[in-house]
């Protein structure tokens, strides 16, 4: 086939719609031409496209996969330690954060992060990197898909090294939102013990002039919060620190939400900011089940997120997993429709994607994975529990093969 020329996928096809539908065709087609998707439905309707341009797939197509809570500068050791989260951070995430002020070591785990999500069906994101300005950059050049990255602000109560690399002011970050642009660069308190209310209402002025999205920490841990609520007597709670520094919007994206007040569940309905739900990463620290009941009822938007390195897997299929296992242990239902949804559609609106990406519908990137086939005839839920059953390591290499624009990216 010459380039430009469109291109037919042929196999099953599997579209999420809302967190209760989806649109599946067992047999189905995905046109896609100059890395765009033209029309997306069952095989038999694609009458007009002669029989040279199909390329048939063994498996079923999903749009790509979401990831909006995720720190790249902890992949390399995610999953080792296992404890509580203020505990987990000092003695050993922000010294492992403090390598990434050599360029080398910086540019090695960042091209072993990208061939691994992408790997796993990851074509979108919003990644934390290490306070340092190289690392960022460096991690911006070796991005595989559509990745929004931000530097760890860390302006206090941390070791001296981060600090020391972190922004101290918007000036100091102008740089990087110049050279990223706000659709790439996010601004990113690390969480309120690491910044002073000075610095963050400077920030929360810095996102609704550059339109940038915003990502930070909220209520993951017990001890996190009793620490935050000490550091700020004047706050109400926790989310009120960040409401009167103005970071909260819909362009924010605040990780975890466990432990929330109704008073500051309705402050985020009332914002329009979107709660990254980390359920694996919730299991693996102790940190807690997050409230879905509350979160549904009061329309709070959310979208599913690894969380690694204290999430144990950079795949989201196994985040898909954890999430339908943590919901229904506490007997609360959700569906594999739900699942899928909140990993790819939700995830790609919570970016402000929503338009580009994240579903089939007719103009969006082609952005998809191919899942394996069912090994006999069943329903498209019965197939779904199967492909998010397994091991970690079984899902993270379940995907047959990744496409980001149109072009492959990742196979077995």
């Amino acid at each position: 086939m010459n380039d430009g020329d469109p291109i037919l996928y042929r196999g099953g096809l599997l579209n999420p719609l809302t967190p209760d539908r989806w649109e599946y065709h067992e047999d189905g087609g995905l046109l896609v031409q100059d890395g765009r998707i033209q029309r997306a439905g069952a095989f038999g309707s694609f009458t007009d496209i002669p029989e040279s341009r199909v390329l048939e797939l063994d498996g079923v197509l999903v749009p790509g996969f979401v990831d909006v809570h995720i720190h790249w500068v902890q992949h390399h050791v995610r999953g080792r330690f296992q404890m509580d989260l203020m505990e987990w951070l000092r003695e050993h995430i922000w010294p492992e954060e403090a390598g990434f002020a050599e360029a080398e070591f910086a540019r090695r785990y960042a091209q072993a992060f990208f061939a691994d999500t992408s790997r796993a069906g990851t074509t979108m994101g919003m990644a934390y990197s290490s306070p340092h300005a190289e690392a960022l950059q460096i991690a911006a050049d070796a991005a595989v898909g559509d990745w929004l990255l931000g530097n760890s602000i860390m302006e206090r109560s941390a070791p001296e090294p981060l600090c020391r690399a972190s922004p101290e002011n918007v000036d100091a970050i102008a740089p990087l939102l110049e050279a990223l642009g706000p659709s790439r660069y996010v601004i990113t308190p690390r969480f309120a013990l690491n910044c002073s209310a000075e610095l963050m209402k400077s920030l929360g002025d810095l996102a609704r002039q550059s339109g940038a999205h915003v990502q930070t920490h909220l209520s993951e841990s017990p001890i996190e919060i009793r620490e935050v609520m000490e550091a700020f007597p004047e706050a109400t709670d926790y989310t009120d620190i960040y409401d009167r520094a103005g970071l909260l919007s819909p362009r924010s994206v605040l990780g975890h939400c466990i432990h929330l007040s109704e008073r500051e569940l309705d402050c985020l309905a009332r914002r329009g900011a979107w709660i990254a739900h980390c359920p694996s990463s919730n299991e693996a620290l102790g940190s807690g089940r997050m409230d879905i009941e509350s979160v549904r009822r009061l329309g709070i938007p959310f979208a599913l997120a690894s969380d690694v390195g204290a999430g144990p897997s950079h795949s989201m299929l196994h985040v898909m997993q954890r999430f339908l296992a943590q919901h229904r242990e506490a007997h609360v239902p959700v569906t594999v429709r739900e699942a899928l949804y909140r990993s790819t559609l939700a995830g790609a609106q919570c970016l402000g994607r929503g338009n580009e990406a994240g579903d089939f519908a007719p103009g969006k990137r082609a952005d998809f994975v191919l899942l394996p086939a069912p090994e006999r005839r069943t329903s498209p839920e019965d197939w779904m529990e199967e492909i998010l059953a397994g091991r970690q390591q079984d899902l993270e290499t379940r995907p047959l093969g990744t496409w980001i624009r149109g072009e492959r990216k990742a196979a077995a």
